[in-house]
């Protein structure tokens, strides 16, 4: 081989240095001779791993927040949960996945901060000073058309009878619907993944929830709330007046979960609003507001009880974040699974309509309508203001009230700003959806989030634009190494095979194909929707004879290709 043939083989044996001895000397040879330094091209080298034997599991958790704002919120997700289900199921049989939802709430009460009400303990929470736990919410099931008395979460499987009768949408409509909106309006939204799915603590572990999770299946988390994550379970002093402590009558409790757990850039204290370069604390007095983009949320988090540190006084101003740090929990949901990859994280949450920050509203805080009328010796309260509006729902003149500008009705169907909650999607990368809880319906959101679902379970979608190398032949003539990676039957580690399955011969049929496995590119726009940004549906198919052994479950394609730099014009990846 020539110095330059060498050299234009070199992008493909660098990833397999370690696998193959020559790889070295070839990387040495292609960067030390004078004919190994061309003029860069508009290309590079993709490595993706793709299940090619998926097991189609789908492990779902919803988070509805309960709290007494969301009745109109929670409607428009009974109305409109379909749309999720029929986006779910496959194009070609119209079958669903192996599928299981669960529904948990955000009331974690606040650990007896106070002790009657929505947000102590009470009747309908079993007297828990936790609210309820994280538990799996399956309320009237048998009028919803539950099956199974001991269900604790609905279950569709592949072949085998559902634990429901009817439509699996039109049930889960109806547990959600059974909430109610009686729950603590201190959410703990993140905190009820954590009790629910990881036992964060010996004595609120739900160990029933748990075994809901397959260690095979994808793992949809998908939480509805129109207030920011107040998760402080272990630190809840924060929500009453204790002994020494700051008197908060001026203020909502639900305040504090920002003030106490925003920062914005230039304006120090949350709280009073002055621009001293002081630690927020609360109470507040005065009225705030500051552009969205420039708050985030705190990271000096205060040491957490209950992840066994050292408890401090939280019912007085502090100089750290009384909340949970929203990190630690990511990567305790992250650690679910082998591959972060399987978890997929949607929030329809206090974010702006269509994404669209131009139309957001600021980060306020400022007086508003007491909702408890007969608090009389406080008209107002210093509370949070809408980040968004239902655009149906928008303030008026006549609802507005004329004492504080505020217009109580338009928030009912508004939201606060949700800067943990977005911190927390970010937290899973491009597995992360945001979607706005003030949106007219969720048709949209709940359609995107099936469908991304749905894709992922297929898995098979290349979403790289790849390097044409024979622009004189029609279509597209890739150039890829594709290898199997199966799972080691004793440690499941994956194990790449040494030899690669060579590409399908495209003059042939299936039928007709004389290599045994072979790979080849076929183009399904609905199966692979918007692939390649151009909307080339690049689906991956491995041909193998009828009669083979099926592949190991958890099974891959290493698969190394040339592919087009973003916004590449060359013929070779313009010309398919």
């Amino acid at each position: 081989m020539s110095y330059k043939s060498l050299c234009q083989a070199c992008w493909r044996h660098v990833r397999w240095a370690i696998v193959f001895p020559v790889a070295p000397l070839v990387w040495w040879a292609c960067t030390s001779h004078p004919l190994a330094q061309p003029t860069p091209l508009p290309q590079q080298q993709s490595t993706v791993y793709i299940p090619v034997s998926p097991v189609r599991q789908l492990d779902m958790v919803f988070m509805i927040d309960n709290s007494p704002s969301m009745a109109p919120k929670q409607a428009k997700l009974q109305a409109q949960f379909p749309n999720l289900i029929n986006a779910l199921q496959d194009p070609t049989t119209g079958n669903l996945p192996d599928l299981r939802v669960a529904i948990i709430d955000s009331d974690l009460g606040t650990d007896e901060a106070w002790t009657s009400g929505n947000c102590g303990p009470n009747a309908e929470n079993g007297n828990s000073p936790w609210g309820d736990k994280g538990k799996f919410r399956m309320i009237g099931a048998a009028s919803c058309g539950v099956t199974d008395p001991n269900a604790l979460w609905l279950q569709a499987p592949i072949g085998s009878p559902a634990n429901f009768t009817g439509n699996i949408a039109t049930v889960f409509s109806c547990l959600a619907g059974n909430l109610g909106t009686q729950g603590c309006g201190e959410e703990h939204q993140l905190e009820a993944f954590e009790f629910a799915l990881l036992g964060s603590s010996p004595s609120i572990g739900n160990a029933n929830d748990i075994a809901m999770l397959r260690p095979s299946a994808y793992l949809g988390l998908v939480f509805l709330t129109d207030e920011d994550d107040c998760s402080a379970a272990g630190n809840d002093g924060m929500f009453g007046d204790s002994p020494g402590g700051s008197n908060l009558s001026n203020e909502t409790a639900s305040l504090r979960c920002s003030t106490r757990a925003y920062t914005c850039a230039g304006t120090g204290n949350l709280s009073d609003g002055t621009g001293t370069p002081t630690a927020p604390g609360y109470p507040s007095t005065t009225s705030f507001q500051a552009p969205w983009a420039s708050c985030s949320p705190r990271t000096d988090y205060c040491s957490q009880p209950l992840d066994g540190e050292t408890p401090i006084d939280v019912s007085v101003p502090t100089t750290c974040n009384p909340l949970r740090d929203l990190t630690r929990i990511a990567n305790e949901v992250k650690s679910l699974k082998s591959d972060p990859n399987q978890i997929l994280v949607a929030g329809i949450f206090g974010w702006p309509v269509g994404g669209d920050f131009t139309t957001a509203e600021p980060i306020k805080f400022a007086p508003r309508p007491n909702p408890n009328t007969a608090d009389t010796a406080h008209p107002t309260l210093l509370d949070y203001w809408s980040l968004c509006y239902d655009p149906n729902h928008m303030p008026s003149p006549q609802t507005t009230d004329p004492t504080t500008g505020n217009d109580p009705t338009a928030w009912g169907w508004g939201a606060g700003p949700g800067l943990r909650e977005s911190a927390f999607i970010d937290e899973f990368g491009a597995n992360g959806m945001k979607f706005s809880i003030c949106e007219a319906d969720f048709t949209t959101a709940l359609t995107q989030i099936g469908t991304t679902l749905a894709a992922k379970l297929q898995n098979l979608c290349v979403q790289y634009r790849l390097l044409d190398t024979d622009t004189t032949t029609p279509g597209l003539q890739p150039d890829c190494h594709v290898a199997y990676v199966i799972p080691d039957p004793v440690t499941g580690i994956p194990k790449e095979q040494s030899t690669g399955m060579p590409e399908c011969d495209p003059t042939l049929s299936d039928a007709q194909q004389t290599n045994d496995p072979c790979w080849k590119l076929v183009y399904d726009t609905t199966k692979c929707p918007g692939a390649q940004g151009a909307g080339v549906g690049q689906l991956v198919n491995v041909v193998r004879k009828t009669g083979d052994p099926p592949l190991a479950a958890g099974t891959q394609i290493d698969m190394s290709c040339r592919t087009c730099v973003d916004g590449s014009t060359i013929l070779a990846c313009t010309d398919y």
